[in-house]
């Protein structure tokens, strides 16, 4: 079997959420609408739709930090990332999400550096419906 590891901010020790990818129907950014560079309404929660063999369908829904105007024109998403891991390592084991960054540092020691993460996401603790 495959599963998914999300790491999560400690709550009452847990610093993981590990899901069987083959429960995993659907991944979808929370909000509707991302921002253009120029602003706009930031996504900050992310769903995983799960296949729970029950009429209804289970959600758990991650919220996030913020990515900043650059790191999505950068073109990095969170639901994309996650869909990612769910793809990599199809044979088995457990495929870690991590490393997605929230914001760029520009400039440092008057070096652009503009494609270094300067913080990274990080998530809450899940909300299951």
């Amino acid at each position: 079997m495959s599963y998914l590891e999300i790491p999560i901010t400690a709550v009452n020790g847990q610093t993981k959420y590990v899901i069987a990818k083959d429960k995993i129907m659907l991944v979808r950014q929370g909000d509707a609408v991302l921002p253009t560079p120029s602003g706009g309404t930031v996504g900050t929660t992310v769903s995983l739709f799960l296949d729970s063999g029950l009429a209804s369908q289970e959600v758990i829904t991650f919220t996030h930090t913020v990515l900043s105007a650059a790191v999505i024109a950068a073109g990095y998403n969170v639901a994309d990332i996650i869909s990612d891991a769910i793809a990599s390592n199809p044979s088995g084991g457990i495929s870690k999400v991590g490393g997605i960054p929230a914001t760029f540092q520009a400039v440092v020691a008057g070096q652009n550096v503009a494609g270094q993460a300067a913080t990274f996401v990080q998530f809450s603790a899940p909300v299951l419906a």
